[in-house]
């Protein structure tokens, strides 16, 4: 995240923006091997998600597009936006060593919009409906937005967590008492 100036109207009001992608802080790479080798052992790329939610489809309706995944085109792009998600997640751990919840969530909703996109642009091919086309156009920039929003929160959440274990006791404990045992 950036705090910039507006421009055009909003001139010299400040903004919250997203970094664009040749702004966005690089990731350590001399960790990425260590963490990749750690995820292996894991054998998991990232946190579980949400269980209330498995098994629920997205639907187009509120987009003015009636689809349900019983479309065979819309349940291909949700399928791979499914496997879009996953990768996506599991490179940014590899990156960064840590996935938080919050972007997973933005990674998810991006798979998401890239799917509807990727659906509204087959529809609107065949239709030739230019409002569909601007839709899916919108939708595949909002994708866009929330995988750089991703990458830099991934990003600032493994700087900020701690790289050993923390004891909070350690203050406390006498020099003589390496165990903490009375």
């Amino acid at each position: 995240m950036a705090l910039r100036t507006g421009h055009g109207n909003g001139a010299g009001v400040p903004r919250i923006e997203v970094c664009p992608a040749d702004e966005l802080p690089a990731p350590n790479a001399a960790e990425t091997a260590a963490n990749a080798a750690l995820r292996a052992a894991r054998g998991r790329p990232f946190e579980e998600g949400n269980r209330a939610a498995c098994g629920r489809r997205p639907k187009l309706a509120l987009l003015g597009v009636s689809a349900d995944a019983t479309d065979p085109r819309y349940a291909l792009a949700l399928r791979r936006a499914s496997r879009y998600r996953k990768r996506r997640c599991s490179e940014l751990a590899t990156v960064h060593g840590y996935v938080s919840a919050g972007a997973a969530s933005l990674i998810a909703s991006a798979s998401l919009a890239l799917c509807a996109s990727r659906y509204l642009y087959e529809v609107a091919a065949a239709t030739g409906d230019p409002e569909t086309l601007k839709r899916a156009s919108a939708l595949a920039n909002d994708a866009r937005q929330n995988e750089l929003a991703a990458w830099e929160l991934a990003t600032r959440e493994a700087a900020a967590r701690p790289r050993q274990p923390v004891d909070p006791l350690a203050a406390w404990r006498l020099p003589s008492d390496p165990k903490g045992s009375p």
